[in-house]
């Protein structure tokens, strides 16, 4: 049956029976799992619930702690953690209670639990806390111990029962985590043996289907590769077994009714083909002769077909032929004359024109050196208004020097009078300096004599005379002072009067150059002038000089322009002439080969 099955739903039965296996394990697995994520929920409520009551514990154990210090050393620091662990205690206890809402047992242990812890606070706990605070810091912790061994005695055995509910609900938690935990442990031992299980069947049943699809496809594949190549061997009667009913089975069969239809085929183009070599064998002939030379053959081959219209055309193409080469031969000798004819006028009309391009160039050369001579000239011409321009300036402002020096000197020789007049002045108040000088040293001599005559009279005192002798010695040293600094100015006044002399003299050779340079710039700006008026006359000139170079730069550049178009024409005709002369000579060597070529042919004239 199932080879009856088409490739199509083949394929699609084999993946669909792995896809539903697949399926199953993938939901059988997700089953197992969500059960292992519960069990794992409930492992960690369980250890929640654990970790509560070790909170609540661990909360007793501080307030007893507490308790019993406060109880030693009445410090009351350690009072105020008491109220805070309670209320944490109180806390963890009603979070286990709410966590253990589906155990009653629990329920019921932690709410004994509750009802204890909150009974050992108020009698035991304050209680003692409330004695020792009274107490004072008088009172001995031996005495406080003996005179409340009672309440020390139940707060004891409270804080026991506290811890003996605090374990049975331990244990309790404790073995539904055990039994959690196996349960767990089981479920994962099933998932285990369920996906390799069905892994197992999942790749057996994958090589099952996937045997199954070869077979069906390789042996009808193998069987139509085999025809196919004894076909192609070229055996006749090479067919491919049918085997299915499917894809395969159908493209064997048509492949069978091909081969039957290709051995027809050939054995009509066997003999067609036959017919046709004894045809084209008639026209080889005939086509042979004619690939020799000798078109004086003839084609009989009449027909229908198209081996008939082929011979027909053959006929009717070579008569053609033959009066084409009868044509080819008479043009060939015309052609021949003619290229020869023009191949000479071609070589004269080229020499011509090689010697006008060669006058073209040496007028051009010619041209391009008035043109560059015109230039310079030009820029000369340029250069020499330049200069006389500036020449104009530089006079004129020379002059405008000349006489703003003039005046200058005008002013220096003004100046050089008055300095004169005032050096001597100043000789002349020198002299009588002298004459001050020497009346001061008059009486300088005369105060040293009456110095010297005070201290002989201040000796011949004796002890009343001291002080006037030392008086006298005084004016004598000042008078001593007053000659030295008198030489001393004498002596500056001579060197001055004698620098006051020499420079009168210097002032009057100045006073006589600036007169003599004063004509002298005098005479220089006279000829500056006429410079400059025969300068101011050049200009013009030039201006006339550069407008006739002007003129002849242009027409000389328009010169060498048309120079240089007429030697690019005569370079073209020359270019047109060569290629002409070689198109001439092709087509001598043209008509030579087409006159050989003809001559090889044979036609009937």
């Amino acid at each position: 049956m199932f080879q009856h099955l088409s490739i199509k739903n083949k394929l699609i039965a084999g993946f669909a029976t792995i896809v539903a296996i697949i399926l199953f394990l993938l939901i059988l697995a997700y089953n197992n799992f969500a059960k292992l994520s519960e069990a794992n929920g409930w492992n960690r409520h369980t250890l929640e619930v654990l970790l509560q009551t070790n909170q609540v514990a661990t909360s007793v154990l501080q307030i007893q702690a507490s308790t019993h210090g406060y109880l030693i050393t009445g410090n009351e620091t350690l009072v105020a953690p008491i109220a805070n662990e309670h209320a944490i205690a109180r806390s963890h206890l009603k979070r286990a209670i709410e966590l253990t809402a589906d155990n009653a047992a629990q329920q019921q242990r932690l709410a004994q639990l509750d009802t204890t812890m909150t009974s050992w606070m108020d009698n035991a706990i304050t209680a003692q806390i409330t004695a020792r605070r009274n107490a004072g810091a008088s009172g001995a912790a031996g005495g406080l111990a003996a005179r409340y061994e009672a309440t020390v005695v139940a707060g004891s055995s409270t804080v026991a029962t506290m811890r003996q509910l605090l374990g049975e609900v331990e244990a309790e938690e404790n073995r539904l985590l055990a039994q959690r935990l196996e349960d767990s442990t089981a479920l994962r031992r099933t998932m285990n043996l369920l996906l390799t299980g069905g892994g197992v069947a999942c790749v057996l049943l994958a090589i099952l289907v996937s045997t199954l699809l070869v077979r069906a496809i390789s042996r009808p594949l193998a069987s139509l590769t085999e025809a196919s190549r004894q076909i192609a061997a070229g055996t006749a009667g090479a067919r491919a077994e049918v085997m299915s009913r499917d894809e395969l089975g159908q493209v064997a069969i048509e492949f069978n009714r091909m081969a039957q239809a290709i051995e027809d085929s050939q054995a009509k183009e066997l003999a067609v083909s036959r017919e046709l070599r004894a045809k084209v064998d008639a026209l080889l002939g005939t086509v042979s002769k004619a690939a020799r030379g000798d078109l004086t053959g003839t084609i009989d081959v009449r027909g229908d077909d198209a081996i008939g219209r082929l011979g027909e055309g053959l006929a009717a193409m070579f008569g053609n032929l033959r009066s084409l080469l009868t044509n080819v031969q008479r043009a060939g000798i015309q052609v021949t004359t003619s290229a020869t004819q023009i191949a000479a006028s071609a070589r004269e009309q080229e020499a011509t024109g090689i010697e006008q391009a060669q006058t073209s160039v040496e007028v051009l050369s010619t041209t391009r050196e008035i043109s560059a001579n015109t230039s310079q000239l030009l820029r000369t011409m340029e250069e020499a208004t330049e200069v006389a321009d500036y020449t104009t300036t530089a006079t004129a402002e020379a002059q405008d020097n000349l006489k703003r020096m003039d005046q200058t000197m005008q002013q220096m020789v003004a100046a050089t009078d008055s300095i004169g007049a005032k050096l001597a002045a100043l000789s002349e108040k020198a002299n009588n300096i002298t004459g001050v000088l020497t009346t001061i040293t008059k009486v300088a001599d005369q105060t040293n004599i009456l110095s010297l005559n005070a201290a002989i009279e201040a000796e011949k005192a004796g002890e009343a005379g001291r002080g006037f002798s030392v008086v006298a010695s005084e004016i004598r040293r000042l008078a001593d002072q007053t000659s030295v600094s008198t030489w001393d100015i004498e002596q500056m006044l001579k060197e001055m009067q004698s620098a006051v002399t020499a420079s009168v003299m210097g002032m009057d050779k100045f006073s006589e150059e600036i007169r003599r340079s004063v004509g002298e710039a005098r005479h220089v700006a006279e000829q500056l002038s006429g410079m400059m008026d025969q300068v101011r006359k050049l200009a013009p000139r030039f201006d006339l000089v550069l407008q006739g170079m002007q003129s002849q730069a242009v027409g000389a550049s328009q010169i060498s322009e048309t120079m240089m178009q007429l030697s690019d024409a005569s370079q073209q005709t020359v270019d047109s002439l060569k290629a002409t002369s070689e198109a001439v000579h092709q087509l001598q060597y043209a008509a030579s080969d087409l006159q050989q070529s003809v001559a090889t042919f044979a036609v009937n004239m």
